[in-house]
């Protein structure tokens, strides 16, 4: 896993697997899911990080622990 900050976008990637994205689910207006052809997830785009990142790990908190990203 890997996670990438572009300061000039303000958004985070977050790179859970390795593969070609084949579709993207908007869930909110700044959260963005990547999915492989399978339907693995591969990757999330947050947007206006500065803000929400910390949202998103909130919300999200069985994922920020196995992650181990406070």
């Amino acid at each position: 896993m890997k996670i990438t900050y572009d300061k000039k976008a303000d958004a985070k990637y977050i790179y859970l697997k390795k593969g070609k994205i084949n579709f993207t689910k908007k869930v909110k207006d700044w959260l963005l899911f990547d999915y492989s052809k399978n339907g693995e997830m591969l990757g999330i785009e947050i947007l206006n990080a500065s803000k929400n990142f910390a949202n998103f790990m909130n919300s999200h908190k069985k994922f920020s622990v196995s992650l181990n990203i406070k």
